[in-house]
């Protein structure tokens, strides 16, 4: 939201393929995961180790060093040739990872052997009759557990030849059951889990609460000590009173680029994905809590399934006797911006084609289901002076007759917002950017020539009240014929008051009825007559209970929002999950009438292999991926404003009951989400729990 002019891509038209190749025509991508080996601890490591000689430097001790590079390993030329390990005491395994040197696609053959006293060897592991390359993580072999002290593996052929020898870059030994299984934990949901590692030392419950029309989310980490291929989710549901059945949505969590390092974040449907050997994949777990379900508590085994093995983990949920409305009906003003080029552009589809609203549908019902009450609409091109990768062109056709008199073509916007209304149930206002963009240009089409045009235009001068003036009038008429008028506002981003007060002048002067929404960075008096007015999270102070309820009173809505700043509490790839639901919490805390950020969807070129852009924090120009994938922040943002809503119903109703001491301490707890507080980092977990858990204790208040 700075006025930056940044790089853009031009939009390409390519040929339409059919939807049902859609709607995810690029494959995902996700950084390769780093191997950290088996979940149980490797017997071998940093054990005694000899051999039949070495080559070089290449001692036998490297091959137990707990280094995994190509580099780093035991050599000895000429064949036959063994290497051995002692332990400092007998141990029984199950199995055994050898990482030989690969690299040049050679292929080894050797037998594994075990010993407890090193004179009689007996056979764990009969690789003589291989004949193809290690896999990138070795060779596993898994046997009836036996009690050994050595372990010696002897080298009889190597496709190289046998002068290149024998070569181990690693050698792993585990316990019975450390290596092929999978294992399923729970995890925390303000955790983003790093893409290799174990379970947590002290993994919490898979449990959770949740009101009626509430979406509850688990987050549970899947390990294992090998490679699980098409690993696959399910889970029948969680039973619980009545042996009613709630449903459960399971989604892969992947991982993505932001600065640079791996970061969980997009949240995958699909049902079966490749594990790692030494991998750990977060799965998140969403049930949607129907509005007529019974109170009580709901149980049920999420399972994690693949060739080499079964996993499950019990999971509950407490359902309390109080009751979300429908997201339609929720009070809190969300305004996140979309970005209908950027979905047309990722999709190779033609702008404005049935396939590019085919495509948008699910992913702005998504939008509408998070309690969206805005619809973002150009009126021109480029009102943010291009600062996403994907440009914002206007909806709204500029031509410019021959006789110098203009003509508009609504088509575009007409399209736009009825499918958002009809089509997605998005029934809000309609937010039209903007009168001010941040390079004062405004672009049209000749008609005498058929070429483009650009104008330079100030607010204030009489060419600039001239251009807008003929616009103003014939959009306005063409409004009360759509019958939107009231529900239309001219969007203004950031602009000083010197540039504001003109533009206010010409909509009092031109469309007295058309009403103005307005991010700000500094309240001002400009502030006092617009209709929706949003601060910044940084000057939201300089909005007090008392302005904000006059505010309220005189019909006007109040938000706040984020963007590219401040670095703490936000929603970047990179941030703590719980500093998302924070920012809900902190609109209800601070009586604001709800939250506004840029952006829903401004991709940017291959947000799967990376969400970093420009100047930008990584992540900040979206909060959901391609294909209509939500991801954990969206997701930890939605639970923010749930939380606005639970906080609402429960002001009200005592309110009206007349027992407003019930919620002293919910008022306590909020009493710290406190503007100072919000940018302090590590906090904003532990004020979420506090706060879920003084909601939830005030349930009593509400009536199923």
């Amino acid at each position: 939201m700075n006025p930056l002019i940044l790089r853009v891509s031009a939009l390409t038209f390519l040929t339409c393929l059919p939807l049902a190749a859609a709607p995810l025509r690029k494959p995902l991508f996700e950084p390769p995961f780093p191997d950290s080996g088996p979940v149980a601890a490797n017997l071998l490591l940093k054990c005694k180790a000899t051999a039949s000689g070495h080559w070089s430097d290449r001692k036998p001790e490297l091959a137990v060093d707990g280094d995994l590079s190509d580099q780093n390993h035991w050599a000895c030329e000429g064949l036959p040739a063994w290497w051995a390990g002692e332990l400092p005491a007998p141990k029984t395994v199950g199995s055994i990872r050898i990482k030989p040197y690969r690299s040049d696609g050679r292929f080894y053959q050797f037998l594994i052997e075990g010993s407890l006293d090193g004179l009689e060897w007996f056979t764990l592991a009969d690789h003589r009759a291989n004949s193809i390359t290690a896999p990138e993580e070795g060779n596993w072999f898994e046997f009836p557990p036996r009690e050994v002290r050595r372990i010696r593996v002897t080298f009889t052929h190597n496709s190289a030849g046998a002068k290149s020898g024998a070569h181990i870059v690693e050698i792993e030994a585990y316990p019975p059951g450390a290596g092929a299984e999978p294992r399923l934990e729970a995890g925390s949901v303000d955790v983003r889990y790093a893409p290799a590692g174990g379970t947590p030392a002290n993994a919490p419950a898979a449990k959770a609460r949740a009101w009626r029309g509430e979406r509850a989310n688990l987050q549970l980490l899947a390990t294992a000590g090998r490679a699980l291929p098409q690993c696959g989710h399910l889970c029948a549901g969680l039973r619980g009173p009545g042996g009613k059945t709630l449903p459960v949505t399971l989604s892969w969590v992947r991982h993505t680029l932001a600065d640079g390092k791996p970061v969980a974040d997009i949240l995958d449907p699909i049902e079966t994905l490749d594990i790692a050997a030494g991998a750990r994949r977060p799965l998140w777990v969403s049930v949607d809590v129907p509005r007529d379900a019974e109170p009580g508590n709901y149980a049920g085994d999420v399972v994690i399934r693949s060739t080499k093995g079964t996993a499950k983990l019990p999971v509950s949920l407490e359902v309390l006797p109080a009751t979300l409305p429908a997201p339609k009906d929720w009070k809190i003003h969300v305004d996140l911006w979309q970005h209908p080029d950027a979905v047309a552009r990722y999709h190779d589809v033609p702008l404005w084609s049935p396939e590019h609203f085919a495509l948008m549908k699910p992913l702005m019902k998504r939008l509408a289901d998070a309690g969206q009450k805005t619809i973002t609409c150009t009126l021109i091109d480029e009102a943010w002076g291009g600062q996403t990768y994907d440009r914002f062109t206007g909806m709204i056709g500029w031509y410019r007759k021959a006789d110098g008199s203009w003509r508009y073509d609504y088509t575009v916007f007409d399209r736009w917002v009825a499918f958002m209304i009809d089509e997605v149930g998005l029934d809000g206002r309609i937010h039209c950017y903007t009168m001010i963009p941040w390079s004062l240009k405004f672009s049209y089409i000749d008609e005498a020539t058929g070429l483009p045009g650009e104008l330079s235009l100030k607010p204030g001068s009489p060419e600039y009240e001239s251009h807008w003036a003929g616009f103003l009038k014939d959009f306005t008429r063409h409004l009360r014929e759509k019958g939107w008028q009231e529900r239309t506002r001219i969007g203004i981003d950031e602009r000083p008051d010197a540039l504001l007060r003109p533009v206010l002048a010409l909509l009092a002067k031109h469309a007295p009825e058309l009403k103005v929404a307005s991010a700000i960075n500094h309240r001002s008096d400009l502030n006092n007559g617009i209709d929706d007015v949003s601060p910044a999270i940084g000057t939201s102070g300089e909005f007090d209970l008392k302005l904000l309820d006059a505010r309220r009173a005189g019909g006007k809505r109040t938000t706040y929002y984020v963007c590219c700043g401040p670095m703490v509490p936000n929603t970047f790839t990179f941030s703590p999950p719980a500093e998302s639901e924070w920012l809900g919490i902190f609109a209800a805390a601070q009586h604001f009438d709800g939250f506004l950020r840029w952006a829903y969807n401004s991709w940017v070129e291959n947000p799967f292999v990376s969400t970093d852009y420009v100047t930008w924090p990584s992540g900040d120009c979206f909060l959901v991926y391609p294909g209509n994938r939500s991801s954990i922040r969206f997701e930890r943002l939605r639970d923010g404003f749930e939380d606005f809503e639970k906080i609402r119903l429960l002001r009200e109703t005592a309110a009206k009951s007349g027992k407003t001491d019930a919620l002293t301490e919910l008022e306590r707890v909020l009493s710290g989400f406190t503007r100072e507080r919000s940018g302090k980092p590590g906090v904003h977990a532990d004020d979420v729990r506090a706060a879920n858990d003084a909601i939830d204790r005030a349930v009593g208040l509400l009536k199923p």
